[in-house]
């Protein structure tokens, strides 16, 4: 039950952010404001999460991890609770800063936790198993967030994600030992110019998908007249691809090819081109539904292979500083999943809702080149070979 506690971290923090992306409509319509500021909520989150992990991280250092996991926990609870309960923009908007801001050390605690437990030839299994938390939340915790909020009310979203995060406290609390000091992992940093390059990957990649999947909920009415349920299945099948891409990512990181980073932007490239003819072409509904499903099954599974190529790059390129480059390149996603909504929550709110895809396109094409030049650069000896 460890790891399972430690798994329900990032589970929770992952709800937090993404729950009421499938009732962002009525959000807005109770709010007063548009679609595209209330699918900014979702992008303060992601950044103030990416900007506040690395400084938290070391201003918490001396902490007992137990401890300062089970105060980040019982502090999100408290502040989804609050989500549910506010009626003004301005406030929530401060709170969704507040929740990914402290919620960004959920993450590395749960996995400095889970690798300290166990001999060091177990930590990619224990990790790997925490890690297994985000996918999991995006395939059941955020579907079902949509459907109580459509059933019930947006704010059930927000009590869903409090619930969640309650859960893992009782977990953590109930199964996660106490230690006195975790293993020194500490190097000096070895941040050469690939390394900031697959970061740049990593940040394109997530602001890219998220230009458009910030607004899944509008989209997903919009394409397939589906709501509630109908959202949640689409989301679902979020969750799968997601799963489907890490063990995708796995197989070409075993392969070794220099050109793999250049897949992710490919699969970007088609999800992101199949959403305009269903928002700006009006194709039949069969048309626009299967083109839909095509996209959410394919896009999520270009952002989890990324972490897989990235991370086994990273490991190798980075040396004595891979911890450094894990860290930043987790606030890559975050970054580029906040800066994603933002650029297509204030396109869709100028030029329309097709505006959303087309902007993660025009983000496609230089994420592209830099695969390419990374591939061109990247001698053969130095990706990583998986024996």
């Amino acid at each position: 039950m460890y790891l399972i506690a430690l798994l329900f971290c990032p589970l929770a923090f992952t709800t937090g952010a993404f729950v009421f992306s499938g009732v962002l409509q009525p959000m807005a319509a109770d709010l007063g404001v548009s679609v595209g500021a209330v699918a900014t909520l979702q992008s303060a989150f992601a950044i103030a999460c990416a900007l506040c992990g690395p400084p938290l991280v070391h201003l918490t250092r001396h902490w007992r991890p137990r401890t300062l996991l089970l105060a980040v926990l019982m502090l999100l609870v408290v502040l989804n609770a609050a989500s549910a309960l506010v009626a003004d923009f301005r406030v929530l908007f401060t709170l969704r800063l507040l929740v990914g801001g402290i919620g960004a050390l959920a993450f590395p605690l749960a996995t400095t936790l889970a690798a300290s437990a166990v001999a060091p030839a177990a930590r990619p299994k224990a990790i790997s198993t925490v890690y297994a938390g985000i996918p999991l939340a995006m395939t059941l915790a955020i579907p079902a967030g949509s459907v109580l909020g459509n059933a019930f009310g947006w704010q059930a979203s927000f009590w869903a994600a409090a619930a969640v995060c309650a859960v893992a406290l009782a977990l953590v609390l109930a199964f996660v030992p106490d230690r006195d000091r975790l293993e020194a992992v500490a190097a000096r940093a070895r941040i050469s110019t690939a390394v900031l390059a697959h970061l740049g990957i990593t940040l394109l990649v997530s602001a890219s998908l998220f230009c458009a999947a910030g607004l899944i909920g509008p989209i997903i009415r919009v394409t397939t007249g589906f709501d509630g349920p109908g959202i949640a299945a689409m989301q679902l099948l979020i969750g799968f691809s997601s799963l489907a891409g890490v063990r995708l990512g796995a197989g070409l990181a075993a392969g070794g090819g220099r050109y793999g980073l250049t897949l992710p932007f490919i699969i970007l490239l088609g999800s992101l081109a199949m959403l305009l003819p269903p928002l700006a072409a009006g194709v039949t509904a069969t048309v626009s539904l299967g083109l839909m499903i095509l996209s959410v099954s394919l896009g999520p599974a270009a952002q989890a292979l990324t972490g897989t190529l990235v991370q086994t790059r990273l490991a190798v390129l980075a040396g004595p500083g891979a911890t450094l480059a894990f860290s930043l390149n987790g606030s890559m996603i975050y970054l580029g999943q906040g800066l994603g909504i933002l650029t297509g929550a204030t396109a869709a709110d100028l030029w329309g809702l097709v505006a959303a895809p087309l902007s993660g396109l025009t983000l496609v094409l230089p994420g592209l080149l830099l695969a390419l030049g990374i591939a061109w650069r990247l001698s053969p000896a130095r990706v990583p070979d998986p024996a």
